[in-house]
């Protein structure tokens, strides 16, 4: 062949092949044009074998591939897993995505795709997951290895979004509406959400608005933070945030302010899963922070009732059960302000169905020990027992544990009065008979606890009113003269008792145990005395010419529990002019009362009644028996109230020490009552 020949083969074969690279570039030109429709299909069947899931690419469909992936099509739906009650998993319209090539050819294993761009016109999704914690939102992209990482997008565009989410672990059916614009061509990205539903028992409304939902999808560990603020309402709950996030999907960091406010901080434990009691309205301020796996808590200050609080506090979620570390410290404790975790009545007591008792028989919320463990340390600087109470604890100091469903106020130290309160107090909500901890029907209360030296004159208030008529020619300020107290003297004690139930009143009717108290150095109002003895001439003298203190020589009581019923041991009250004892039973159960005040008047009087002092009837309404006339009738209410009711709010506080259990006038005392009685 001649080199003309070769030559002209050789034109003729570059030619051929220009014009079939011209009919290729045709070719792509006229498809990019038409926008590539037949392959609709092949991309449809590989996303679904990348996803294992169906999926429906609808029409218009249009792709261009020259520079770079560019989709548009009128809607992508991806099917929900088998076993998942839903039409689909997520479903758009409108969709356009813009990929790039270097992005594809750079991705290695493990690396989460980048995408330049995503919008759509809407985008509907149905989040479910089941008891199991099968989810319609897990996939399993590679066979025995883990999925990519969230994609990296770097702009996103939804008009209108939601989301219905039905999540039986943690019982939540919320519909979820979204909308965002964002990216980095935009100088103020800006994404909002608001959820509504309901979450546990209750209903939840919230809103959040960030500076987008892609720098907290594609957070990392050096990202900076993502400025956010939103609110919420779960029942009675409003919460506010303002803050930052960061890095939401690997560390789950969190920082900034919190306001909570709400009926009873036993909402928010429903809502977060952790164990609170039961309160009046709270408002609380502190700030937050969240790092892998422990929150970080600084209360600056919590208004529960008229108490005011503040603390730090950790809460770790690395542990099974989660732990609560932390400190628990306050200006002022109102002891009203705890009546709700005990089951009390926040209510006026007609409203009560229990109206009539005295103790609340409502039943406590056991099931929440479980949700977590607790080491807190707690320092009150006061606390306010109420109305029957002149002085206040001041300080308070203890520590609260919660282990296993055990829950103990150890080391409790209380001062008071020139007294000290101290003890310990647990409650046993574990059943061993079952291995997941679960509450018994009835928990095991066992309580310790002591009293020592307090001046009942200066903490209780059993005093008369004094007589608020100014003296003839006194200043106008000048002060009145204060009555004598009813009783005064240093009361010590101790309790240790123990019962099973599940609200107040079920304990108190399974009490089981001791109680002793004694007044040492004491006085007690001589008109109570000659009207425990029912001497009229010399109650009506006493009354004429002004009360007076006699001494005691000895005041000792000693009770016995047994089924939730108290009868004394040894219960006098004696002074130079009579011996008073108490005899009879008090049932916490029934709430009854049914005691025999016996005096023996040392002295003679021609209008003294032997007969003893029954004091009968229910806590709330007692009656007193054998009155005379209003003047004995009012006194012998003075005996119940100076006998009864101020020691029986100590009770759990009693403690006779060493010193008290050496009196030798009261041991002579109880040795001569207990002659008589024989």
């Amino acid at each position: 062949m001649s080199d003309a020949d070769k030559t002209m083969r050789s034109s003729r074969f570059l030619q051929g092949l220009g014009g079939l690279f011209l009919v290729c570039v045709f070719v792509v030109m006229v498809c990019e044009m038409l926008g590539w429709p037949f392959l609709r299909q092949p991309l449809q069947s590989a996303l679904q074998n990348q996803l294992q899931r169906s999926v429906s690419i609808e029409r218009p469909f249009h792709l261009q591939l020259l520079g770079g992936i560019r989709l548009q099509a009128g809607g992508l739906k991806i099917a929900a897993p088998t076993g998942f009650d839903a039409p689909y998993f997520v479903e758009a319209h409108g969709v356009s995505l813009a990929l790039r090539y270097r992005d594809l050819w750079s991705l290695k294993p493990g690396d989460p795709y980048r995408i330049e761009s995503i919008r759509a016109d809407s985008l509907n999704a149905y989040l479910i997951r089941h008891d199991n914690k099968e989810a319609s939102w897990d996939f399993e992209l590679e066979e025995g290895g883990p999925p990519r990482p969230f994609p990296i997008i770097e702009q996103l565009a939804v008009n209108q979004g939601q989301a219905k989410v039905a999540d039986a672990v943690t019982d939540a059916q919320l519909s979820v509406k979204f909308y965002t614009e964002e990216g980095a061509h935009l100088k103020t990205p800006e994404s909002q959400i608001k959820v509504s539903g309901h979450f546990r028992r209750l209903p939840l409304q919230a809103s959040l608005v960030t500076q987008g939902f892609l720098p907290i999808a594609t957070q990392g560990r050096d990202s900076p933070p993502v400025n956010s603020q939103g609110w919420l309402n779960y029942g009675a709950v409003h919460a506010t945030f303002r803050g930052a996030v960061y890095d939401v999907l690997g560390a789950q960091r969190v920082k900034g302010q919190l306001e909570v406010k709400g009926a009873s901080l036993a909402d928010v434990g429903d809502l977060l899963s952790l164990t609170f009691p039961r309160t009046p309205s709270f408002k609380i301020k502190a700030e937050v922070e969240k790092n892998t796996s422990q929150w970080a808590v600084n209360v600056a200050s919590a208004h529960i009732g008229k108490s005011q609080l503040s603390g730090q506090f950790v809460y770790d979620l690395a542990p099974e059960t989660p732990m609560l570390t932390g400190k628990l410290q306050g200006s002022l404790l109102m002891l009203a302000d705890l009546a709700p975790a005990f089951g009390a009545q926040s209510t006026p007591a007609a409203a009560d169905p229990h109206a009539g008792k005295l103790f609340p028989n409502e039943s406590l919320d056991f099931a929440t020990y479980g949700r977590m463990n607790a080491d807190i340390d707690v320092h009150i600087d006061a606390v306010d027992l109420g109305t029957a109470f002149r002085q206040r604890i001041s300080p308070l100091k203890l520590r609260l544990l919660l282990q296993k469903n055990k829950l103990s106020l150890a080391g409790l130290e209380a001062t008071t009065a020139q007294g000290s309160l101290t003890g310990d107090l647990s409650i046993d909500a574990r059943d061993t008979q079952n291995t997941d901890l679960s509450p018994p029907p009835a928990p095991d209360w066992e309580i310790a606890l002591a009293v020592r030296d307090i001046r009942l004159e200066q903490w209780l208030k059993v005093s008369p009113k004094p007589d608020n008529k100014p003296v003839k020619g006194a200043a106008k300020d000048s002060e009145t003269k204060a009555a004598p107290a009813y009783i005064s003297g240093k009361l010590n004690g101790r309790a240790k008792l123990q019962g099973r139930g599940r609200s107040t009143a079920e304990l108190l009717r399974s009490l089981d145990g001791q109680l002793a108290l004694m007044v040492r150095q004491g006085e007690i109002s001589h008109l109570l005395i000659e009207a425990a003895g029912l001497d009229i001439a010399q109650a009506v003298g006493v009354m004429i010419k002004g009360d007076q203190s006699l001494p005691m020589h000895c005041a000792a009581m000693g009770w016995r529990a047994k089924q939730g019923v108290l009868t004394p041991e040894a219960a006098v009250i004696d002074t130079p002019v009579t011996t008073v004892a108490v005899n009879g039973a008090i049932d916490l159960g029934q709430e009854q009362l049914d005691l025999k005040l016996q005096a023996s008047p040392k002295n003679f009087s021609p209008l003294t009644v032997r007969s003893p002092i029954l004091v009968t009837g229910p806590f709330v309404a007692p009656e007193v028996s054998i009155s005379p006339g209003p003047v004995a009738a009012r006194v012998a209410g003075g005996v119940l109230l100076a006998l009864i009711n101020p020691f029986a709010a100590i009770l759990p506080f009693i403690d006779p020490g060493e010193s008290a259990s050496t009196d030798e006038g009261c041991q002579k005392t109880l040795q001569q009552l207990k002659m008589r009685q024989h």
